[in-house]
């Protein structure tokens, strides 16, 4: 087999942690993207269960899979795509359909949802969730006697459904029956102990039915919950006035106030850092520039913009200020993982590795299972020679994730780099047995074999790795 020269270790070691390989089976990418799913890795089950799409896009699950995520992730436009690809690819079934109710629902279509419940609740008798979302469109359209039964339906199959009885209270007061309301909101309130917005309906509830003390507990349990929660300051105070704490009502009023504000601030900071994505996806960098430097304008101390903004420069190529923004994102929180793994890749993109391994090691001290920041540790670590070190981080990382191929392939990788064939070999081998469409991890096993004197099975490795990805030949 020809020799290679060791240089293209790097290169490969950059490219997986990135990409999986060229040739990929939809199976795969499907298989890895439910792994990704159940360790609640969202963007890259979403990348990945797109991948597969492209290969089949004609198979229901994976649409469905896909929207039911997105629709999770509130990226309801998508969902709404992905499930209404589903449900023609397979029509009349019932999860399909009342997944899609659901985002009917949530992209504010409630006579949609109301459409799509009717269709497939039926043939789901033991689906209490399903009646609570037909019970809240059916409200959302006036049809509230429609939408108690509904209520009531769920909460005869799942008693102790928290949000079915919260709902089933709102649904009541507005029908009138204040009473009944006031008792649903307490069972909600003891079934959701922690939900701030039970305890403030139960506070309203309290007030209207004459218990001004009972709602001042209340309000005041909400706020335990959410200290900014304006709607329970406000009950507050209205419930204290009433029991002529005038002086502490004044105080609370006050609170409310400044706090209407603060969130007139941040939701004018959220809406200058939507509209700066939304001109980066428009390939409009100097929109979206403008944009996050009025973000930050509002609010300086906003990690978000400053990672954003940091982001943007890094994609322009301004490592300089690439590297600022991201340093006063880690500066304006300090325990935001992503804020310190972005500013690691500028730090080591600028051939800072010693302060982008401390970065890395911040990530990861701070979100244990952030794979990507050991990923990206080890390979710093292997750059500086310090072979052990990065071979324990992958070591870790498949400990954490044993069906990573990426981290096999780059804990032989750092073998290779450290001249002992024999155990990239060995981990190399783990890495094609997991993804066998993993060109890389071939090319990279063909190495080690050459090395090792094994010249016909390293061919073998080799040709199937230009077979996987021809790009491969030209390097």
């Amino acid at each position: 087999m020809c020799s290679r020269s060791k240089s293209y270790l790097l290169i490969a070691a950059l490219l997986v942690a990135s990409a999986a390989g060229a040739a990929q089976t939809a199976g795969e990418y499907r298989a890895r993207a439910l792994e990704a799913a159940q360790a609640k890795k969202w963007p890259e089950a979403i990348a990945l269960y797109r991948q597969a799409l492209e290969l089949d896009p004609k198979d229901a699950v994976t649409h469905y899979n896909l929207g039911a995520i997105l629709l999770a992730q509130i990226d309801i436009k998508d969902a709404l795509a992905e499930l209404r690809a589903a449900d023609q690819l397979r029509p009349g079934d019932a999860g399909i359909e009342c997944s899609l109710g659901r985002a009917y629902l949530q992209n504010g279509q409630p006579a949609d949802a109301i459409a799509q419940f009717r269709k497939c609740l039926p043939l789901r008798p033991k689906d209490a969730e399903g009646r609570y979302y037909h019970g809240i469109a059916l409200g959302q359209e006036g049809e509230t006697k429609e939408a108690v039964a509904q209520f009531r339906q769920a909460i005869a199959i799942q008693p102790e459904f928290g949000p079915a009885h919260q709902s089933l209270g709102v649904a009541l007061r507005r029908d009138g029956d204040e009473a009944q309301a006031l008792e649903e909101f307490k069972v909600a309130a003891k079934l959701m102990p922690d939900n701030p917005i039970a305890w403030c309906d139960l506070g309203l509830a309290l007030k209207s039915n004459g218990d001004n003390h009972g709602a001042v507990d209340a309000f005041r349990h909400a706020l335990a919950i959410r200290p900014d929660y304006e709607r329970a300051q406000y009950g507050l105070g209205v419930a204290l006035k009433k029991e002529g704490q005038n002086e502490a009502a004044a105080a609370e009023m006050q609170t409310v106030s400044k706090q209407h504000q603060q969130r007139a601030l941040r939701d004018q900071v959220q809406k200058l850092l939507l509209d700066g994505a939304g001109f980066e996806k428009q390939k409009k960098p100097e929109q979206a520039k403008s944009a996050y430097l009025q973000a930050l304008e509002l609010m300086p101390d906003s990690a978000a913009a400053h990672m954003a903004l940091g982001i943007l420069y890094a994609r322009s190529g301004d490592a300089g200020q690439s590297a600022e923004q991201l340093r006063q994102a880690t500066l304006s929180d300090p325990d935001a993982a992503d804020a310190h793994y972005n500013y690691a890749l500028v730090l080591a993109g600028s051939g800072e590795s010693d302060a982008a391994g401390k970065e890395l090691m911040e990530a990861i001290s701070i979100e244990p299972e952030h794979f990507e920041a050991r990923m990206q540790l080890g390979l710093v670590l292997m750059r500086e020679k310090n072979y052990e070190d990065a071979a324990a981080v992958y070591r870790e990382a498949i400990r954490r994730k044993p069906r990573s191929a990426e981290a096999y392939n780059n804990l032989g990788l750092v073998w290779l780099d450290a001249g002992d064939p024999r155990k990239a070999k060995e981990a190399l081998k783990q890495a094609v047995q997991l993804k066998p469409g993993y060109a890389v991890a071939h090319y990279n096993l063909a190495l080690s074999l050459h090395q090792m004197g094994e010249d016909a099975e390293a061919q073998r490795e080799l040709d199937r790795a230009y077979k996987l990805d021809p790009r491969l030949n030209r390097q």
